[in-house]
Order: C-alpha cells, then sequence, then structure tokens
C-alpha cells in the first residue's frame, strides 16, 4: 500500500544512489531520468544537466533547491523547479541522493501576464499623474488666479504627493522593465528627518479624518545615506498602516533615532493585537489582515518594505502586546558599504 502510495504521487521523484543509478520513484519517474520524458507535459527534455548537482548535495550533506532551464524536444526551454536532498544512513553518511522536479512553464506564463498587465497599468498611470502635477504647478504660481496661504499649503501638500507617486511610478516601470524584477538603488546622502516630516506632511489629513494625532520624539543629528525614494516607500507604507489600523481618537507615535553606526525608525499605535503565529508571517508577500479590520488590502506594502529593508542591510520588526498596542520599525546602517551590497531590491 505504501509503495502504491508513493508510485501515484502525481509528482516526479526518484532516489539515485552516489553513482547516479536509478532506485525508485513515483510511476513516470523512470522514464524522465532514462529518457527524459515528462508524462505530465508530454514533452522530452535534455536532462544531463540535472544531475550534475548530485555532488554537491552528496559532497556536502546538504539540500539544494533552484530553478532550472531545459531544451525540450519541441525546439522551446522548458523551466522546471529542482529540489535535491540528500538521502542519510544511520550513521548520517550520505547514500544517495531524492531528486523531485517539478514543470513550472504555467506559473512562470502567469507571472509574466501578471507583470506585463501591472507594467501596463503603471505605464497608463504615468500620464494622468503627470497632468495633475503640472495642473498643480500652474494653480500655485497663480496662473489661475491668487490664492490664499491656506489654500497654497494643501495645494503643496498634494503636490507632494503627486511627485510622490510619480517617482513610484517610475520605480515600478524600471522594476518591470527587468525580467527578474529588480531595483537598483540609487543611493545619495540626505536628511532623514526631513524625509519623515515630509511624509508626516503628507498623511496629515488622512490621520485627520480618524481624529489620529501623529507625534514625532526625535533623536538624530547626522545625515544618511540611502535611497532616498525607496525609504520613503518604506516610511509612508509604515505611517499609512499606523494609521489605518490605529484606533479612533488616538495618537500615531514615531520615534526617530540614531548613533553612529545606524538610525532606526518606529511607530507605535493603539491598535489590536496581533496573535504570534500571525507576526510570524506578516511581512510575507500576499499576507494582509485587512479584512479582519474591514480595510482594503493585498499584503504587498510590508512586503516591499522588508525587501527595501533588507537590501540596506537593515532589519524591520514587529512587536505587538495584548494591551492593544504595536509596534513596526524598521533599522539601517548610516552609509552603506558598496562593497557588502549590490545595491538592489530582489521582488
Amino acid at each position: 500500500q505504501l509503495k502504491s502510495l508513493i508510485e501515484n504521487i502525481p509528482l516526479i521523484i526518484f532516489m539515485q544512489d552516489t553513482n547516479r543509478n536509478y532506485i525508485s520513484g513515483t510511476k513516470h519517474a523512470k522514464d524522465f531520468v532514462n529518457s527524459g520524458f515528462d508524462s505530465f507535459t508530454n514533452i522530452k527534455i535534455e536532462t544531463e544537466s540535472l544531475f550534475n548537482d548530485n555532488e554537491y548535495v552528496i559532497n556536502n550533506n546538504k539540500m539544494l533547491v533552484k530553478i532550472q532551464e531545459f531544451k525540450g524536444s519541441d525546439g522551446k526551454n522548458h523551466l522546471y523547479k529542482i529540489c535535491k536532498v540528500p538521502l542519510n544512513d544511520f550513521n548520517q553518511q550520505v547514500i544517495g541522493v531524492i531528486t523531485l522536479a517539478n514543470n513550472i512553464d504555467a506559473e512562470n506564463q502567469l507571472q509574466k501576464q501578471r507583470e506585463a498587465f501591472v507594467a501596463s497599468l503603471g505605464h497608463d498611470l504615468k500620464n494622468p499623474t503627470i497632468a495633475q502635477i503640472r495642473g498643480l504647478e500652474l494653480l500655485l504660481k497663480g496662473t489661475f488666479g491668487d490664492i490664499n496661504e491656506d489654500q497654497k499649503e494643501v495645494i503643496e501638500m498634494i503636490l507632494d504627493s503627486c511627485r510622490y507617486m510619480n517617482g513610484m511610478l517610475a520605480n515600478l516601470l524600471a522594476t518591470y522593465r527587468d525580467a527578474d524584477g529588480i531595483i537598483n538603488l540609487n543611493i545619495t546622502e540626505f536628511s532623514f528627518i526631513d524625509l519623515v516630516n515630509e511624509c508626516i506632511s503628507e498623511m496629515t489629513y488622512v490621520a485627520k479624518e480618524k481624529d489620529i494625532t501623529i507625534t514625532l520624539e526625535k533623536n538624530i543629528e547626522n545625515d544618511i545615506k540611502a535611497d532616498r525614494v525607496q525609504l520613503k516607500r518604506v516610511v509612508m507604507n509604515l505611517i499609512s498602516n499606523g494609521i489605518k489600523y490605529a484606533y479612533r481618537d488616538s495618537v500615531l507615535k514615531l520615534k526617530l533615532k540614531s548613533n553612529n553606526s545606524s538610525i532606526n525608525f518606529e511607530f507605535e499605535n493603539n491598535s489590536p493585537y496581533i496573535p504570534e503565529e500571525k507576526q510570524k508571517n506578516i511581512f510575507g508577500q500576499y499576507v494582509s489582515y485587512a479584512d479582519s479590520h474591514k480595510e482594503v488590502g493585498i499584503g504587498l506594502g510590508l512586503f516591499a518594505s522588508k525587501k527595501i529593508i533588507e537590501a540596506h542591510n537593515g532589519k524591520i520588526y514587529l512587536k505587538s502586546f495584548k494591551d492593544n498596542r504595536n509596534i513596526f520599525g524598521f533599522r539601517i546602517p548610516l552609509k552603506q558599504n558598496r562593497n557588502f551590497i549590490e545595491n538592489k531590491v530582489f521582488f
């Protein structure tokens, strides 16, 4: 029964000894090993390079996971997700390798369609955004008549937000021009206090809708070397979430401090406790808890923020307390060591 169960698993899984001899596997695995025929796609691929990594797994006694491209009998290249696991005896000596091979052509095609859609959407949004910027600039110049100081302040805030959105769209398009989903970081020196104050200014009216007061406690003197646009994405996302999930008529406390080597930003708000099991995954892709708060969210903001902070050699974190206090923050070096990082964000 166990043999029957294993043989009928709808995946290509097989076991080889240290000399690459086939030992056992699922029903269609032997044909795949011997001739490269994949019965799930009805395509024969050149699998000789598939077994080259066996030596790495055997010599290092470590699992290996990678995406590999193979030439097919149809003249096209096909993508497979390959997972290799060492098979050990009771003395933990490697006596074989277990391989799982899964064709991911369909998933890859779907991802390309998603990327094409997002890139097209981002391109189409650029034109109205630029039109908004130009219109607001004309209003500020008094082209359509005089404006008072209060009106000027509001228009400047809207203009800052539009420029920020335009920068974000440029980054989005730059990302999808690269097939690997990579953003090159643009490291410059700037005042992080000014960046945070800029974000607070843009979110002031959003906070007022929930009667939330934003306070800033700062203990920082140095400028920072980082990607200003990408860090603004992170700060804006954190402040936005801090307001979105906070209780009405509460205080959003922002804290900013630095030492000789790093800078730390965090907020504390009064919002529902986040259970430990959810805390572990909250920075994951497409993980969102907006539904429980009757909010709209797709779970990309915190995921992107984590990637950006990690690209700056930093760490993003969450602390949740049962008295309904939550703290989100990040810590990054004041200066980026170009020999240590590749200055890229991988999404």
